[in-house]
């Protein structure tokens, strides 16, 4: 094997490698490109899963992934419908709060307030105001 390298300048591990791939496959021709991991979700997979997700926006991964019928993770999931344009976007929501209102009701109104304005003008202490005279 080392004289093969040396013969062809190129280094033993590649002779290595030539010698196992004739040995394995019969041939010395390389892999074609792309050989690695099969897609997880095939065209008729990536069909159904984009029709449930424009069906149900707010589904999760999990119900995604359930609905699909494959065994894949949910980072598989995840990465198949970044790759289809999906972007992550979750429903607004607030808890109702002891009064029954929600931010979100008031922030939807445009009724929003900032934390630092008095509905009336004047300061919250307790003493009035002096006047200057």
């Amino acid at each position: 094997m080392g004289q093969i390298a040396e013969r062809f300048g190129i280094p033993k591990g590649t002779v290595q490698n030539i010698l196992e791939r004739y040995r394995d496959a019969g041939t010395v021709e390389p892999k074609p490109p792309n050989a690695g991991r099969k897609a997880a979700f095939g065209p008729r997979a990536l069909k159904r899963l984009e029709r449930d997700v424009l069906a149900h926006p707010d589904a999760t991964l999990a119900e995604l992934r359930d609905r699909s019928g494959l065994a894949v993770s949910l980072v598989a999931v995840h990465r198949t419908l970044r790759r289809l344009g999906f972007t992550r976007k979750k429903s607004l929501y607030a808890r109702p709060n002891s009064a029954g209102t929600t931010l979100l009701k008031r922030v939807v109104s445009g009724m929003r307030r900032s934390r630092k304005s008095n509905p009336r003008g004047s300061f919250s202490s307790t003493k009035p105001a002096r006047r200057r005279t």
